[in-house]
């Protein structure tokens, strides 16, 4: 029987599990099934679980010992959904904060000993520094211990909402502003903000403080602010201005793209509906939301961001203060179970409505509750296993007492499930979210390979060769801005290269690749069937999509260990599924052509050597050879058996350490690992976008000193990528030698900023750029995960400051708002098309739902 240590803790009014971050998997689907299912989720009663069937008992923190300088530990705060197949990692928990100090103490993972304050006399306190990776913050906690150094937790101090005393632990949040957008205290950049919710407008106030809270006043919303929880949970007409008000603030600050999609992207914001306090001993009434339920009491965090938003001027909170206030140091907030005090204290700054928060502070309670070991069930034992084993040493927390997994781990049946998935999947199965994020992408798409035609330094060569493939050719098939005689293979591989020469192209991390360039430019050279429905090619996008996602997912970094190209090597069976959807073949047919293009799938990461152009065709060749073997399957050619999990397959034969599990072939179109497909905010590798944030956001906090030395941080997965020590990388020769350096784009972004685009590689030559790139020093961080990186500069005057990214501007933690990725198509694709004609364009993919295909195709087909 596998277990987990475990230790269990109540933290002011919340509860959660404890776990050492080296006893579960690394981030991934194979944490989340571990998660969910040790917490009992999705069932309302968690009745086979550890959850207490509300969302301030569904909740886990992961505690890892930091890299960082003078931080102790890094923190990570899961939600689980009680009744949803959810989690999000994207926030905190103020009242499981609380817990982090002691836990980190009593583990001994605190790197030494630093006197705390105490609020009570009497008690001696310690100092704990955590940074919480959900908002990328640093906080502080002072923890009561005894002469011995043990957490103290018998005390006098009460929380309203938890009976009984305790110690007092103080949790220091001021540098917690901005941690969820990164866009400060207010990241609309308004003190109010009018949205519509039921068809009425409402004021409201999203503040960014230790969590995102959007205000509203109270009465606005229908209620008048005193009621229970109970009651208002009962009220679901108020349940859904409270989801619509929730999802709009998200959409408004980016963190969704549509409003009606945010259950299925974020816990966050929270929803505060505020009014005049009822009690003498209160500043503000208060009815917190978390995921749509109204608080017992009040989220620590919740309390730090009402007493932000109080102080500045004309919000909703400040609005509704009682007089006089703001001339005290605190805001007591009334609250269901009582009031809740948060320490506030500012400096007014003459050129914000924003002060300077000099005091953020508030109070709670905590204890461990149990510490022990939880059995492993044997459903997900697998997943479990695999998830360990594939990531970290096998003594890495995993408690084994005989037994066997009932699992599939090993991928079996993968290639006839996923041929059924493209076979069988109907539209009618398509939500809401699934055609928004597909929007997206498709406009995303045709901004990047539009502006490839004109601005890439490998277009001229390749025209010149389309132009001699083209001759005497015939078809149906366009090809952007070029025309629409092409013959479909032709079309699927030039679109495909040029969809992919600037690598401004969407990303799918978890499997490290470019989904989308091979499954689109394969179903667009099909879009001349007659009479093609919108719904079939929503639908051919979405299965193409989720195939590439889900192989890819099983190879992940093991492809590259190979020296192959996850983008192409998975992406010709992406465009497969996709075709066969488009033409309507059944489960064998397109199993042949799974079986042929095992034999056709490829892509070489030699291309590193020299920065060659090899990668830009890449998907080119995987889209134009989907359509080979569909076209083969299609007259009857038997291609190999179980291409995807055989013994000379895709996941034994093009990976190293591939994890079949990840397939998770029982949730297809159930769950849609495509979803997590990012769009890129900058022409370089995606490993390289976290440097390129942090050396601009470095640049801005410099104030005129002088770099003596530049580190870098990656994973030990990225370094061989964009890291390895070697000239081209250091100081490139060609534009791709260029994306895929970190030195360049650190040294680049920090002298120049992160907006500079496409002419980012016109400092190819630039001696300062090569002077700081030679400053700069790779290493591989082992406490780094996915996508995450570290740049630490030190100046010349001995200072250092550092920054950390574990989720780059793009992915689910960070998206991109549909507004921004609209600016980022016109800008790409008007040089093209023009406004008028780019604007069409936009406008035609904005109501995909009803999409006129050949319409769009005709645009697409001539520049301006």
């Amino acid at each position: 029987m596998a277990t987990i240590p475990v230790k269990y803790y109540r933290g002011g009014t919340s509860k959660a599990l404890f776990l050492h971050e080296k006893d579960i998997p690394s981030p991934g689907p194979a944490r989340d099934r571990t998660l969910q299912r040790i917490m009992g989720s999705p069932d309302p009663m968690q009745i086979d679980g550890m959850g207490g069937t509300h969302i301030v008992t569904s909740k886990i923190a992961i505690i890892r010992p930091s890299t960082r300088p003078d931080v102790d530990v890094d923190y990570t705060f899961a939600q689980i959904s009680v009744k949803d197949d959810q989690i999000g990692y994207g926030g905190n928990c103020g009242n499981i904060s609380s817990a982090v100090g002691p836990f980190a103490i009593t583990e001994k993972l605190v790197k030494e000993f630093r006197p705390g304050v105490s609020p009570e006399k009497g008690l001696t306190a310690q100092l704990v520094r955590f940074y919480v990776t959900g908002t990328q913050k640093v906080m502080e906690e002072h923890v009561p211990i005894d002469a011995a150094g043990n957490v103290v937790t018998a005390g006098d101090f009460s929380i309203e909402g938890c009976p009984g005393t305790g110690a007092p632990i103080l949790i220091d949040c001021k540098d917690t502003i901005g941690g969820a957008c990164n866009r400060g205290a207010l990241p609309t950049g308004n003190v109010i903000d009018t949205t519509t919710v039921a068809g009425k407008g409402i004021e409201c106030t999203i503040c960014d403080a230790a969590n995102i809270v959007v205000f509203a006043r109270a009465s606005d919303m229908g209620i008048n602010g005193d009621e229970e929880p109970g009651v208002l949970d009962k009220d679901t007409g108020l349940l859904d201005r409270i989801r619509e008000l929730r999802g709009r603030a998200a959409q408004n600050v980016g963190l969704c793209s549509s409003w009606e999609t945010i259950d299925q992207v974020s816990f966050l914001p929270m929803v505060a509906l505020v009014s005049r306090a009822t009690s003498s001993q209160c500043h503000v009434q208060s009815r917190l939301f978390l995921d749509n339920k109204c608080h017992t009491a009040m989220a620590g965090t919740g309390s730090v961001c009402h007493a932000a938003c109080s102080r500045i001027k004309g919000t909703i909170v400040n609005q509704l203060l009682k007089p006089g206030a703001e001339a005290e140091n605190v805001l007591n907030i009334q609250h269901p179970c009582g009031f809740m005090p948060a320490a506030v204290k500012v400096q007014p700054q003459a050129d914000s409505v924003v002060p300077g928060f000099e005091t953020l502070s508030f109070i709670r309670t905590a204890r461990r509750i149990f510490k022990g070991e939880l059995d492993v069930p044997e459903d997900i034992k697998g997943v479990y296993t695999e998830g360990m084993t594939a990531d970290k040493p096998q003594t890495n927390g995993i408690h084994t007492n005989g037994g066997s997994s009932t699992a599939n781990t090993a991928g079996e049946g993968a290639t006839a499930a996923i041929a059924t998935f493209a076979s069988s999947f109907t539209a009618d199965l398509l939500t809401p979210n699934v055609v928004q994020k597909l929007k997206e992408l498709l406009l995303d798409y045709i901004g990047v390979g539009c502006a490839a035609t004109v601005s890439a330094d490998s277009t001229p060569a390749f025209l010149s060769q389309l132009k001699k493939t083209a001759t005497g050719q015939t078809g149906l098939s366009t090809i952007y801005g070029l025309g629409s005689s092409f013959a479909p293979s032709t079309a699927a591989l030039y679109n495909a290269a040029f969809a992919h020469s600037l690598d401004f192209d969407d990303t799918y991390m978890p499997g490290a690749l470019h989904p989308g360039v091979t499954v689109i430019s394969a179903v667009l050279s099909q879009t001349h069937i007659q009479e093609l429905k919108t719904e079939d090619f929503l639908t051919a996008l979405a299965v193409g999509y989720e195939t590439v996602c889900r192989l890819s997912k099983a190879i992940g970094m093991g492809g590259y260990a190979r020296g192959f190209h996850n983008t192409s090597t998975t992406g010709i069976f992406g465009a497969a599924a996709a075709i066969g959807r488009l033409r309507g073949l059944n489960q064998s047919t397109i199993e042949n052509a799974f079986g042929l293009a095992l034999s056709r799938a490829s892509g070489s990461m030699q291309y590193l050597e020299n920065g060659s152009w090899n990668k830009r065709l890449h998907p080119g060749f995987a889209a134009s050879d989907a359509l080979l073997c569909i076209d083969l399957a299609e007259a009857g050619v038997v291609g190999a058996a179980k291409p995807i999990e055989g013994k000379y397959g895709l996941l034994k034969s093009y990976a190293k350490g591939a994890k079949p599990a990840l397939l998770d072939l029982q949730s297809l179109g159930k769950k849609w690992e495509f979803l997590e497909t990012a769009i890129k905010p900058f022409p370089a590798c995606r490993m390289t976008h976290g440097q390129i944030e942090m050396a601009a956001t470095l640049r801005q906090r410099a104030r005129g000193r002088k770099v003596k030395t530049l580190a870098v941080g990656l994973t030990k997965q990225c370094v061989p990528i964009v890291g390895v020590r070697q000239e081209n990388k250091i100081h490139p020769q060609t534009v791709v030698d260029a994306q895929f350096s970190s030195y360049y784009q650190t040294a680049l972004a920090y002298l120049h900023g992160d907006t500079l685009g496409w002419s980012a590689y016109d400092h190819i030559e630039d001696s300062t750029v090569r002077e700081l790139s030679d400053k700069i020093t790779v290493e591989a961080d082992d406490a780094l995960s996915g996508l995450g990186s570290w740049v630490r500069v030190e100046y010349e005057d001995g200072s250092v400051d550092q920054d950390t990214c574990l989720y780059p501007k793009g992915e689910k933690q960070a998206p991109i708002m549909w507004g921004d990725i609209k600016k980022k198509y016109m800008s790409l694709s008007e040089p093209v098309y023009g406004e008028a004609k780019a604007t069409k364009i936009m406008n035609l993919v904005d109501e995909i739902d009803s999409l006129d295909v050949a319409h769009l195709m005709h645009l697409l087909s001539s520049r301006k």
